[in-house]
């Protein structure tokens, strides 16, 4: 038997991978954990945020490869990056899914749960923003954000 520290294991969807690429499914999979576990809301959806650094190490890739994934995953409408700080100097990106682009794609996802154990009934995560008829936003945000 070999003994894993729950810490250190990254899941890998194949057929995310074969399509989108390894890397960004690496990525995209390490985005969903942390907005599994977050309550940073803001314009409208969760956020994750960490320097590439902290990407590269936690996925075990170098920066450069972390760059050119983030790249890829937006460029593919799957993340959405953006720097939510209002401190010049701080030049972290933050990240979301665009869930909707995902199950676009024949997959099942939503924050709750790795892609996709939604609440029944499609109800929004308990602990997301209750939405109100002036901030109705689609499950990808505001519809110019998202390719589809």
């Amino acid at each position: 038997m070999i003994v894993t520290d729950r810490k250190k294991v990254l899941v890998l969807r194949l057929d995310l991978a074969q399509q989108i690429g390894r890397n960004e499914a690496l990525l995209l999979s390490q985005i969903d954990y942390w907005l599994e576990r977050t309550h940073n809301f803001a314009q409208g959806r969760f956020w994750v945020y960490n320097s590439v650094a902290a990407w590269a190490k936690q996925l075990g890739i170098s920066v450069g490869r972390v760059k050119l994934a983030a790249a890829n995953l937006e460029r593919q409408g799957l993340i959405l990056r953006r720097r939510l700080s209002s401190h010049p100097y701080d030049r972290t990106f933050s990240y979301t899914i665009c869930y909707e682009r995902l199950r676009q794609m024949g997959y099942e996802a939503g924050r709750q749960g790795n892609f996709g154990r939604e609440l029944a009934g499609g109800k929004a995560d308990p602990w997301d923003k209750p939405w109100e008829a002036e901030n109705d936003w689609n499950a990808c945000g505001e519809e110019s954000v998202c390719p589809r």
